[in-house]
């Protein structure tokens, strides 16, 4: 019962009154921003460093928040100190149709989505065109020559990976390759998630010659699986994977990703932040869209022949 009144008391958006207590929030200059950094995606590291800078840059400061720490179970603890200290929010690792994200934004409280969206139209929303993302990276293998493809996706409850998996699978039909010939996994932004679905397709009798990645950690998990499997690389499975870390570049990983712009995306999703709790901003939600493009390294090639 105390559960279940817990649950109900944080959808509802309860919190125990206190004796004295201000009825308008003071300004605190301080926003929180909710991250996944458990998972220790570098993209992320450099997305909250930029994101700090800009919002340092007007004036705020900024309180992180782990996903985990919002999650419904945890709500009703975490809200009295969003509702009373919280000027604004930014989520970076939101899942689709996340109910936290609207209840906020329906009690007044200024938020901006950076990376992934929730499928509302409601909120304001920094993001790539993942769709298009996901088409440049099957465009790309299949200019080379590759027609067996997998996708190692992230979650499928994230825009990232549906959009990403979304736009190839789109692409690859258009080539002709049929989506139920892709072979398509799903699994978590993580090397172990990439590791485990590469040795997967790898230990197949008709293993893929090409492998797009959800990102660049679970590629790295891929790169790490041909490694143990003495899969060479790009001769005998091409990989690409998105967000380009610096580690991608590095010569020892030579790693074929989309690039995302991380500083942009943090800077505009700052000054979109700012505009809201200054008032400042389009009385309509604004879905900034900023663009992306392949960068090509050694971990893609032509596929080899193979032999009867």
């Amino acid at each position: 019962m105390r559960v279940r009144i817990q649950e109900a008391a944080a959808q509802l958006g309860y919190c125990v009154p206190v004796v004295g207590r201000k009825t308008g929030k003071s300004k605190t200059r301080t926003v929180g921003v909710v991250i996944d950094v458990l998972q220790n995606n570098p993209f992320m590291t450099q997305l909250l460093e930029h994101l700090h800078v800009a919002l340092h840059k007007a004036g705020y400061q900024v309180m992180l928040f782990m996903d985990s720490q919002i999650q419904r179970s945890n709500v009703s603890s975490a809200r009295p100190l969003i509702d009373d200290y919280l000027e604004g929010m930014i989520f970076a690792t939101a899942t689709l149709g996340a109910k936290i994200v609207l209840d906020l934004h329906d009690r007044g409280m200024p938020i901006v989505l950076v990376v992934r969206s929730i499928g509302s139209d409601k909120i304001d929303t920094v993001e790539i065109d993942n769709v298009h993302a996901g088409a440049e990276a099957a465009r790309h293998l299949h200019e080379l020559g590759h027609r067996e493809i997998g996708l190692v996706m992230g979650p499928q409850n994230t825009s990232t990976s549906r959009d990403r998996a979304e736009g190839a699978l789109t692409n690859l039909a258009a080539a002709g390759i049929e989506r139920d010939q892709v072979r398509l996994t799903w699994g978590e932004y993580t090397s172990e998630s990439g590791y485990s679905a590469a040795m997967s397709l790898l230990s197949r009798v008709d293993p893929v010659t090409a492998i797009i990645a959800a990102n660049d950690t679970v590629a790295l998990g891929v790169l790490e699986a041909c490694k143990r499997r003495g899969v060479e690389v790009p001769g005998q499975l091409s990989v690409v994977g998105f967000d380009d870390i610096p580690l991608a570049g590095s010569p020892l990983i030579g790693l074929t990703t989309i690039r995302q712009p991380v500083e942009a995306m943090a800077r505009l999703a700052a000054q979109r932040l700012v505009e809201r709790m200054q008032l400042r901003g389009p009385a309509q939600p604004v879905r900034d869209i900023l663009p992306v493009h392949l960068v090509s390294r050694g971990s893609t090639g032509r596929p080899r022949a193979r032999t009867v």
